[in-house]
């Protein structure tokens, strides 16, 4: 081979090398290029994904404000949940059972209400024996409202177990030996409460009637314990 054709082939092969680092720093600006935009679309990605996390949180935060915040306007305007404290009620509502008041509901005879305790700062549930203008007595176990006998069928257990044990579930009374009463008949806008748990029950015979301004509302239903969930 001649020196010229030596030469020839040197400037081919230098050519030749010429063209591939071209081409090879092409494809390596272009894959640098691509893994650049991937990772700038990923950062992207994320960012996005992070707003609407944060988004997500601040309408969730804001909801639970709002809740609260109609909770706590309905709660002290349309209903109450109170829980009961002590076996006065027992097994009506017992120590620690959580309840719905309604403070809009009408109290009838039987009704569970929910009241501020006369000249105390206590609050207690209770059922509803008497009204306004009625008399009230009770005799051997007997319920009288106006000389007539009314029966109090969700004390029939109760009633049974104390005639087997030969005593009496409700000790006998009359209106007037009522606390703070002298009257036969209830005056208006009173009422007259007592407790499921006759013997053990602080009611009206140890803190007299009840003023209807007194009056939260009506007991509607247990709400807790969720397993004795129940209406009344």
């Amino acid at each position: 081979m001649t020196e010229k054709q030596k030469g020839n082939n040197q400037n081919l092969t230098k050519k030749k090398c010429s063209k591939i680092q071209r081409y090879t720093t092409r494809e390596n600006r272009k894959r640098i290029s691509n893994t650049s935009f991937k990772k700038k679309k990923k950062l992207r990605k994320r960012r996005k994904q992070l707003k609407s996390t944060r988004e997500l949180w601040k309408e969730i935060g804001l909801t639970i404000l709002i809740v609260l915040f109609l909770f706590i306007i309905l709660s002290t305007t349309i209903f109450a949940l109170p829980k009961s404290e002590g076996y006065g009620m027992a097994p009506t509502v017992n120590d620690g059972e959580r309840v719905f008041v309604n403070r809009f509901g009408t109290v009838r005879r039987f009704n569970l209400i929910y009241f501020k305790v006369p000249d105390s700062g206590e609050k207690s549930i209770r059922r509803v024996i008497g009204l306004p203008g009625e008399n009230i007595q009770y005799k051997n176990d007997h319920l009288f409202i106006n000389q007539q006998e009314s029966i109090e069928r969700f004390l029939q257990s109760q009633l049974k177990r104390a005639e087997q044990n030969e005593a009496l579930w409700t000790d006998d009374f009359r209106l007037p030996q009522i606390p703070n009463n002298k009257f036969d008949r209830i005056p208006k806008g009173k009422y007259l409460v007592l407790g499921d748990n006759r013997p053990y029950s602080s009611d009206s015979r140890y803190y007299g009637l009840v003023d209807e301004k007194e009056i939260i509302g009506t007991v509607e239903m247990r709400i807790w314990p969720l397993h004795k969930l129940k209406s009344y």
